[in-house]
């Protein structure tokens, strides 16, 4: 007896719909990296400003968190929330954000026969583009608020009270400014012009003293400008 077997059609490999699950990497942490390159030179400095060649500029200051000002840390202010717009890189200012490194530096220049021009610059590198992101903006609706507003600065201790004027803050995509007059018992400062700007994990601040009539009105956005995008260039 014979037995046929007759395959009339041949069933494909079994299909595996199951939906595919990819994994992927989260954004890598910065890693904490040296600051100083990126802070202004004095030939930067004065090209900028239109100062002229003679300068004097401090060897800039490294470090983490610690580097950070304290000057208003042990003093009572109100409004707080405007301390970021008045006082420049202070630690109460960055307490709540994820400080990896800061870098800060000091420049004098102008004419022998002229006004002094000063300026203060600050890089900090927060942990991620996202965090410095975050600060930036938080930071920036602050100093948006505190327009026209008045800082009270008394520090317990030695009972001297300080009122800070905040006015002209504007904005562009990656840098607010403001002008802050500083007056100590009856006396008032030359008008500070103030920046603070953001370039992927670093937060800039400039603070800028020219009291010369010729000066460019917006020197310290200009200042932030160039760290800006010797940061943007290198990370």
């Amino acid at each position: 007896m014979c037995l046929a077997v007759t395959l009339s059609g041949c069933a494909g490999a079994p299909v595996d719909d199951r939906p595919v699950v990819r994994i992927v990497e989260a954004a890598q942490p910065s890693v904490a990296i040296p600051l100083g390159p990126f802070l202004p030179t004095a030939a930067e400095l004065s090209a900028t400003l239109g100062t002229g060649p003679n300068a004097l500029m401090a060897p800039p200051v490294e470090g983490d968190s610690d580097v950070l000002l304290s000057g208003v840390a042990d003093a009572h202010a109100t409004p707080a929330h405007c301390v970021s717009a008045a006082y420049r890189l202070q630690e109460i200012v960055y307490d709540d954000s994820p400080v990896h490194s800061v870098a800060s530096s000091t420049w004098a220049g102008g004419a022998f026969d002229g006004p002094p021009v000063s300026g203060f610059f600050g890089v900090v590198q927060m942990a991620s583009p996202a965090a410095a992101q975050e600060f930036f903006a938080a930071t920036t609706e602050q100093w948006r608020h505190c327009n026209s507003q008045t800082v009270a600065l008394q520090s317990p201790e030695r009972g001297v009270g300080e009122l800070s004027r905040i006015t002209d803050v504007t904005f562009d995509e990656r840098v607010v400014s403001a002008s802050v007059l500083h007056t100590s018992a009856g006396t008032a400062s030359p008008t500070a012009m103030r920046a603070l700007g953001l370039a992927g994990d670093c937060i800039v601040e400039v603070e800028l003293t020219d009291p010369r009539a010729e000066g460019p009105p917006r020197g310290a956005v200009a200042v932030a400008d160039v760290i800006l995008d010797k940061i943007a260039a290198s990370r």
